[in-house]
């Protein structure tokens, strides 16, 4: 049984918690108790995308292009770090998308954003300054990092041995890119992670 906040209650064979065990192990509370290993490994699990700042930005025309340019970009000077080429398949949409440095994220989004056009703009020429549109997403909230943090390196414990296993009678799994022995923090540990964890229901 599932039940939420708002004491609505779910009945299922199984349960997959999908979000980041960091998250389930802070948010979530598991009667019976889940074993102490488990209980205490969760909280110490890093959520990949924690700390990071995506963004994308949106043209009217792909001018870098024109100009030759691919848009991938690697910076240790400038607010964008890691930037990428977004385009559609159609060609029918033109932008980027990437990171920022993580100590933005103390700035408002304004801020980021006349810091990440000016830098553009300095490697690109003005056209850059005109975007259709711009966004971003911190990804360090309330509700990636849940409380005090126990996270020391990258990528820790992610992939690691009591995430592979069912709990409470093979009733309860966790399954997300954190949770794959491969590629974990990226799409291919997801996509692995849901494989595995298909195998296991099967038994």
């Amino acid at each position: 049984m599932v039940k939420t906040e708002n004491n609505d209650q779910f009945i299922a064979d199984q349960v997959i918690i999908s979000i980041p065990p960091q998250l389930a192990g802070n948010s979530i509370s598991f009667p019976p108790h889940l074993p102490h290993e488990i209980q205490t490994l969760l909280p110490t699990v890093q959520t990949w995308m924690s700390g990071a700042i995506k963004f994308a930005i949106e043209y009217s025309e792909p001018f870098w292009r024109q100009e030759g340019f691919s848009g991938m970009l690697y910076s240790h000077a400038g607010i964008i770090v890691e930037m990428y080429d977004h385009t559609n398949f159609e060609e029918s949409k033109f932008g980027f998308t990437g990171f920022l440095n993580g100590g933005s994220a103390s700035y408002s989004q304004e801020v980021r954003k006349e810091f990440a056009l000016k830098q553009l703009a300095d490697l690109l020429g003005e056209k850059a300054l005109q975007p259709v549109s711009y966004y971003d997403k911190v990804w360090t909230d309330e509700y990636i990092l849940g409380s005090k943090q126990m996270i020391t390196r990258p990528h820790q414990n992610n992939g690691h041995p009591l995430l592979q296993f069912g709990y409470l009678n093979d009733k309860l799994f966790f399954s997300n890119t954190e949770t794959s022995p491969e590629f974990s923090g990226y799409m291919e540990g997801a996509v692995i992670s849901a494989k595995n964890t298909k195998n296991n229901l099967i038994k």
